[in-house]
């Protein structure tokens, strides 16, 4: 569809929110998503809950943005919570927020998220120097975390 809409020269610039939640994403590509971020440049507000979203895709779609140039400057609301996380990388989450560098609410509960996946995405924060300044809402309800990873979230945000 998005590459259909690309094709057919479809305006999408306008578009400020998105709810593409409940709906089965399953086969969708980690690059189609990342035409749907360069197609909605003023986009808002995204949701993508609960759509049978795969960690591999978020993986592909962090990277395809970044080798696009893609950043989604107006981006303040990322609800991605109640989908399979559990393959995604800690350098894709944190591709995710360089993409989205003025996101306030992100919400990634009940996505199998470890312990592992949060420490790996705290020390490539830190290694790249990526503050979470703008970040006044973060849910990650339901997933595995421990009291370190949560304290080392805090130093980064």
């Amino acid at each position: 569809m998005i590459k259909e809409c690309i094709e057919r020269g479809v305006n999408m610039e306008c578009m400020r929110t998105l709810d593409i939640s409940e709906n089965d994403l399953s086969k969708m590509s980690g690059c189609s998503l990342a035409l749907l971020f360069a197609i909605t440049p003023k986009l808002e507000t995204l949701y993508l809950s609960n759509c049978s979203l795969s960690g591999v895709v978020i993986n592909d779609m962090s990277k395809e943005c970044i080798n696009r140039g893609v950043k989604m400057e107006c981006m303040r609301i990322l609800n991605m919570y109640d989908n399979d996380l559990s393959k995604i990388i800690g350098c894709s989450l944190v591709s995710l927020f360089a993409i989205t560098p003025k996101l306030d609410k992100l919400n990634l509960g009940n996505c199998s998220l470890s312990c592992v996946i949060i420490s790996d995405m705290i020390k490539e924060c830190i290694n790249r120097g990526v503050k979470m300044e703008c970040m006044k809402h973060f849910d990650m309800y339901g997933n595995k975390m421990s009291g370190h990873s949560l304290a080392s979230l805090f130093a980064i945000s």
